[in-house]
């Protein structure tokens, strides 16, 4: 049996957070100003306005379903550990990723595990409309994922449902079946995919909210 190796070098999957950043058409906007600089008080401060679902963040169940668990009460055994980055970026920018697609990567997805899907949606994360046309999950997809009994999804796109979908399918699929969404991670995704990898996923610690940012990082395992 091969032993597995981990590479030395975390890869940063965050989008750094910015008053002029790009954001989810109706989503807060981040205002990061300061509070205090050494100048005039001895110490610098900084004051931020932000949404819990502003840049690379994480969705709880909360954030669809009504009794649903807060993002403070999802365990670190969910965000932290091994997991898969599947290369969907040859699907055109707009399209669904349906269970057919998925399928293809079916030997590579484990129960329990985190899969990442690296859409190339997150090249075009500063271009003016991308906040509204990028690459999501088909709700067919996200059953396709359920099935798999996978404890996290993540997506290099702002969301996992269609931009103005009239019902978030997706969301709601994986969601109430307390699969953890880590939606908006960035480019750096592409030099993973395909890989194996482990990764760490930490959203802000807010008592009983829908979501929060967070930061993500990951290395490939090589088998």
């Amino acid at each position: 049996m091969r032993e597995k190796r981990e590479s030395a070098f975390f890869l940063d999957l965050t989008h750094t957070i910015s008053s002029d950043m790009p954001i989810y058409p109706g989503d807060v906007k981040p205002s990061i100003q300061s509070a205090a600089t050494m100048e005039k008080d001895g110490v610098n401060v900084t004051r931020m306005t932000l949404g819990s679902h502003t840049g690379t963040h994480v969705d709880a169940p909360r954030h669809f379903i009504k009794d649903g668990g807060a993002v403070d009460s999802i365990p670190l055994s969910k965000l932290v550990g091994e997991g898969v980055v599947l290369d969907l970026s040859h699907k055109k920018v707009g399209e669904g990723i349906t269970d057919e697609d998925l399928e293809f990567y079916s030997s590579l997805v484990r129960a329990g595990g985190r899969v990442i899907l690296y859409t190339g949606s997150s090249e075009h994360w500063a271009e003016q409309g991308a906040e509204r046309n990028f690459t999501y999950l088909d709700p067919s997809g996200a059953i396709w994922l359920l099935r798999r009994r996978v404890a996290v999804v993540g997506i290099d796109s702002p969301s996992i449902d269609k931009f103005g979908s009239a019902d978030p399918v997706s969301h709601k699929t994986l969601l109430g079946n307390n699969v953890v969404l880590v939606e908006s991670l960035s480019s750096e995704t592409r030099n993973l995919a395909g890989h194996r990898v482990y990764m760490v996923c930490l959203p802000l610690k807010v008592a009983d909210r829908d979501g929060a940012p967070a930061r993500v990082i990951a290395r490939p395992i090589e088998e």
